[in-house]
């Protein structure tokens, strides 16, 4: 297996998962999956989901377990909201992106670079300094949350490639 191999595999996996969460609003009659706003951490939409397959309950699940969910702060597709608010499908676009450029650029920047952990610390903070502004100024900036979920989701990429990377080399002795 090459050095990228396990950042490719986290990839792919996450791609699977944001093609899921854009294909099951599709795929179920307009408007289904409405009304979810919670709690991050509080499964509270578990019954509301009788209808759906295993499949469609799982990704739903982990919106409901992770997400706050809130409609007003979710893409709609096909009248329906998606399993995760904009900044949480933002940064799994920016994880899925970042793990893609990473994978890319692993010949070039080796991934063991802790220059690469300390750029993904200062993306991440862009959500807090997001954060901050709306919470300060009362605006609520879809643009905002979406560019900053991105950038934080390419911080952690890097962060996750720069881990994954130096265990995957101590296993497989690319050192």
């Amino acid at each position: 297996m090459e050095r990228s191999a396990p950042g490719r595999m986290f990839m792919l996996f996450l791609s699977g998962f944001m093609v899921l969460m854009i294909l099951i609003p599709l795929i179920y009659p307009h408007g289904s999956f409405t009304g979810l706003d919670g709690r991050a951490g509080v499964i509270e939409n578990w019954d509301s989901l009788s209808h759906a397959d295993p499949v469609t309950r799982a990704v739903y699940f982990l919106g409901d377990l992770f997400c706050h969910q809130e409609e007003s702060r979710s893409f709609i597709i096909n009248g329906s909201q998606m399993a995760f608010c904009h900044r949480d499908t933002s940064i799994l676009l920016g994880v899925i992106l970042g793990l893609a450029a990473a994978d890319e650029a692993i010949g070039k920047i080796y991934a063991g670079n802790k220059l690469l952990v300390y750029a993904g610390a200062v993306m991440i903070l862009s959500t807090a300094a997001e954060w901050a502004a709306e919470y300060i100024s009362g605006y609520d900036l879809l643009a905002a949350r979406v560019a900053t979920g991105v950038l934080a989701g390419i911080g952690i990429a890097l962060i996750l490639q720069y881990a994954v990377t130096n265990q995957y080399e101590k296993i497989m002795k690319f050192e």
